[in-house]
């Protein structure tokens, strides 16, 4: 009767040794050398190389340059503005910049810029417009401002009802070093005003009696 297995009941090591390929095989898988404590410790001397490349790696702290090149832009806002000066104003952004001022769409591109500052322009008396940086924090060409703005009209003027003489809220500001100049890349912003109370709902008509 045929076995199902030709080496059933026979030790497989001792099979193996009679076959020239099998052999081989177990020569070179018990031949491998067992891991040592040597071995494993090997890797780790590396790892004060790995952590002086990875600390190298880290663009350099440039929030000193950064901050001292914005606050010389922000000082020139209420100049510019309160002259009408729109073209000037574009100067301080990339030329792919975005702008998301409250209450509308997003404009791309420094001449969509341009043309938002021109139509605040054409408000008559001019308001002026002051920036000021609460916190500037550079890496590399890249740096984030957080500061707050004031919007305020020449004083007596006259102004369509509802419309403040001040205004004040908080922005945020993307910078970028292009060509070695700061520059906006995106600039969002919003009021703390409120939101003006609506008018309340007209009164219910009264019930006509049957």
């Amino acid at each position: 009767m045929l076995r199902p297995y030709p080496y059933l009941g026979q030790h497989p090591y001792r099979h193996a040794t009679h076959h020239p390929y099998l052999a081989h095989d177990l020569y070179a898988r018990h031949s491998l050398p067992f891991p040592t404590p040597e071995r494993n410790m090997r890797p780790h001397r590396y790892l004060p190389f790995l952590l002086l490349a990875a600390v190298a790696c880290q663009p350099a702290d440039t929030t000193a340059s950064a901050k001292q090149a914005i606050d010389a832009a922000n000082a020139q806002w209420p100049r510019l503005t309160s002259t009408g000066h729109a073209d000037s104003i574009a100067e301080f952004y990339a030329a792919d910049a975005v702008i998301m001022p409250p209450n509308m769409a997003t404009l791309h591109g420094k001449d969509a810029v341009r043309a938002f500052f021109a139509t605040i322009n054409t408000i008559d008396p001019r308001p002026t417009l002051t920036l000021r940086a609460e916190t500037v924090v550079g890496a590399g060409t890249t740096a984030i401002e957080r500061g707050r703005w004031t919007w305020a009209f020449p004083a007596g003027a006259e102004l369509p009802p509802g419309t403040p003489a001040v205004d004040s809220g908080k922005y945020i500001v993307r910078w970028e070093q292009q060509n070695g100049h700061w520059r906006m890349v995106d600039d969002i912003w919003n009021s703390d005003s409120p939101l003006p109370t609506p008018p309340a709902p007209p009164p219910a008509p009264a019930r006509r009696g049957r």
